[in-house]
This record gives structure tokens, C-alpha cells and sequence, in this order.
């Protein structure tokens, strides 16, 4: 384990009591470090079979998330169940609207609570910490109207404490970039389908085997914009040969790199 500060500690503690006020808990496991140290952290409060771990399959998420939440579960010795879930058959999710977050999260959450009541847990937990509430983000509301709990939020864990206690537990994915479903990388009010969606992960796969660690694609019809750290352009312009053919191939007509550089949400500017 590696050192930690004491103000991380002090939360960990604050969140290893709040956790044992349950008699069992169902985290919903996404396959990134927050819902990844929910996990281990009610797992230490409450003994493994006291805690039950479910994630959603579904063509949003990068395939490679569902895995790691397997790994996680796995490492961690919980049971995980898999729940199929095809959200672009929702038209309030399709459509895109700028609420498309709250419909999606409300839909994700209601199909894992019914799983979780079946498996004989009242309690549902998510991985939003304290960061999160500074930010854009209306899949809050379903949280509150399902009584899903944020417990890393309520005791205060910011995004790098996350990382750091994760590193400290030996959580394999405590590094991990964060990797929103790829709904977020569309303007709201551009309809997402299924060949959409392909295009995208098509693209951003690739950007990831060239070696990128920090990115996204958006996509603005025929224009898949790219957008990686400032400090990484050089990186994209020595391969802009490879990186054009391979994109394109990918069902975009132009690709574009953003001066504005990686930036989380940039798709909610216009609204905040």
C-alpha cells in the first residue's frame, strides 16, 4: 500500500462507518475507480457477501468498462450481475435532449434496483463524489427519486482522494481515466444511433492503441473532432497521416483536432 495523507484517511474512516450503518449494500459498478472504491470500501465494512455489485451492458459504454467492473468484482470477491440494457430504444434517450443524462441514468438505475430488490438489497449505492456536485450533471435527480446514495460525496472525497485511497486499497483501475458513456461525446439534439455509436468508439479506439491515454471524439455529423491535452498535440500532428486514414475509415468524412484541448463535458459549454 502506499503512503496516505491524513485528511484522506480521515475520510476513508468517516466512510467505512457510514457504510456500516447497512446490513448489506448493492453498489452499481461501472467499471471506473469511484464505484470501484465504493465497492471495496463497503466490502470492508460489511464482509463480501454482504455486498452485491451490478453493471449495464449496453452499446453506450465502451465494451472494455464492463470488463474492468468484472475485474473489480473479481479482485474484490463480490458477486457481480450483468444486466442487458439497450437505452437507444428509449426515444427520451435517443432524441438526445440536454436531459438525456437524467432519462439514461433513470433508466440504467431503476433496471438495477428491481435486480437488486430481487437479490434482497434495499440499499443502492453510486459512485458520484464530491467533485461531481460542482459539475453539469441532471442524472442527479434519477439518484434522488430512486434514493440512491452517493457515499463518497457525503463524506466529502474529492476526485484525487478517490485516486489516492484507490491506489492504497491496491484497486487495479485507481488510474484510470474517467470514460462517460459515449452518449457524451454527441451535440444534444443530434439523435444517437447505433452506427453513431460505432463511429465513435471506432475512433477513439484507435487514438487509444496509438497510445493516447486522455481523449475524446466528437462527433459533429461528418466531423469527428478530437480533442486531447494541449501538451499532446505535437504527439497528434507527427501521426496526423495515420490518424486521418484511420479515422475516416472509421465513417467520417473530415477530422479535425480541437485548439481548445481535452476538456471534460466540453458538449454541456452551451448550457452553463
Amino acid at each position: 500500500m502506499t503512503d496516505l495523507d491524513s485528511t484522506s484517511l480521515i475520510k476513508w474512516k468517516r466512510l467505512i462507518e457510514w457504510l456500516q450503518t447497512y446490513d448489506q449494500i448493492g453498489v452499481a459498478l461501472s467499471g471506473g475507480v469511484d464505484s470501484a472504491l465504493v465497492c471495496a470500501a463497503a466490502v470492508q465494512s460489511l464482509g463480501k457477501k454482504q455486498v452485491k455489485a451490478y453493471t449495464i451492458e449496453s452499446p453506450m459504454e465502451i465494451p472494455r468498462e464492463v470488463e474492468d467492473a468484472r475485474l473489480v468484482a473479481e479482485i474484490l470477491g463480490v458477486d457481480l450481475f450483468r444486466i442487458p440494457l439497450d437505452e437507444l430504444e428509449i426515444e427520451d434517450i435517443r432524441s438526445n435532449p440536454s436531459q438525456r443524462c437524467y432519462f439514461c441514468k433513470r433508466e440504467r438505475l431503476k433496471m438495477i434496483k428491481d435486480h437488486s430488490l430481487l437479490s434482497g438489497i434495499n440499499q443502492l449505492l453510486d459512485g458520484t463524489n464530491a467533485d461531481d456536485l460542482s459539475d453539469y450533471r441532471p442524472g442527479r435527480q434519477a439518484l434522488q427519486e430512486l434514493g440512491v446514495l452517493s457515499p463518497l460525496a457525503v463524506v466529502g472525497i474529492t476526485k484525487a482522494e478517490v485516486r489516492q485511497l484507490a491506489k492504497w486499497q491496491g484497486i487495479p483501475v485507481w488510474d484510470k481515466p474517467s470514460t462517460p458513456c459515449l452518449a457524451s461525446r454527441f451535440p444534444y439534439g443530434i439523435e444517437i444511433n447505433h452506427q453513431r455509436l460505432h463511429q465513435i468508439a471506432c475512433a477513439e479506439e484507435i487514438l487509444k492503441i496509438m497510445g493516447f491515454t486522455e481523449f475524446r471524439v466528437r462527433y459533429h455529423e461528418s466531423v469527428a473532432r478530437i480533442e486531447v491535452p494541449s501538451n499532446e498535440f505535437d504527439h497528434v500532428l507527427v501521426q496526423r497521416e495515420k490518424i486521418i486514414e484511420t479515422i475516416k475509415n472509421c465513417g467520417f468524412l473530415y477530422v479535425t483536432l480541437d485548439l481548445q484541448g481535452f476538456r471534460s463535458g466540453s458538449m454541456n459549454e452551451g448550457l452553463i
